[in-house]
């Protein structure tokens, strides 16, 4: 990862249409990776990765199944349509996570450890880190910041970063949360909805975000 964070564009749509249209957005605005987010995938099968990766060839292309159970399967399905990331989730059994970083470390596929749901997050992503993995991803998740609006991924940053030795990244709601992780040293941020749109509209939004996290450090 380089030492600038890096910006990843999660694109949480129905359709490839809808994602294609963001991901447009998210290129003119100079994000480096594009996201093929679960909804996507759940709605549109592993072919929605392919998509994104064919139309945008000169961009990384992050596969988030927040995979639970064959992590081997998911990154050979990743290489195979042509992308670069794959998200296991933290909290999936040891053998699962071990799965996907043994097989990611075979295919050249980078394998992101998402936290999301895990009680003792520092904890598991030392264990995770001590496995081998690429990654990982802090994410407090959407339905949490639902219930308590207060909160983001950024409380558990410090603890994780200076438990691991690899790149750590965070989901992030907006501008002042991105920044913070960014200044705090996270290696990549995640920004989607409602910053994200398919109309050329929310362009300047993106802009302001992009421009945010660039100008942090």
């Amino acid at each position: 990862m380089a030492t600038q964070t890096l910006i990843q564009l999660a694109l949480d749509f129905s359709t490839v249409d809808e994602a294609l249209r963001a991901a447009e957005i998210g290129v003119k605005a100079g994000v480096d990776i594009l996201e093929a987010g679960t909804p996507l995938i759940v709605s549109e099968g592993v072919k929605a990765i392919g998509a994104i990766a064919r139309a945008f060839p000169h961009m990384k292309v992050l596969a988030d199944y927040k995979t639970m159970d064959s992590g081997f399967k998911n990154v050979l399905l990743t290489q195979q349509q042509g992308g670069h990331y794959m998200t296991v989730c933290a909290n999936a059994s040891d053998e699962t996570v071990q799965s996907a970083i043994r097989q990611g470390s075979e295919s050249g596929i980078q394998v992101v450890a998402d936290t999301i749901g895990v009680k003792d997050q520092t904890a598991r992503a030392k264990q995770c880190f001590e496995w081998g993995v690429d990654m990982i991803y802090i994410h407090y998740s959407a339905d949490q910041r639902r219930s308590n609006p207060g909160m983001d991924s950024n409380q558990w940053v410090d603890a994780i970063i200076a438990s691991v030795g690899c790149p750590v990244g965070v989901a992030t709601f907006g501008v002042d949360d991105a920044v913070l992780a960014s200044k705090k040293g996270a290696a990549l941020v995640t920004i989607g909805h409602p910053i994200v749109g398919t109309e050329l509209a929310s362009l300047p939004e993106l802009q302001r975000f992009v421009d945010a996290v660039r100008s942090c450090r």
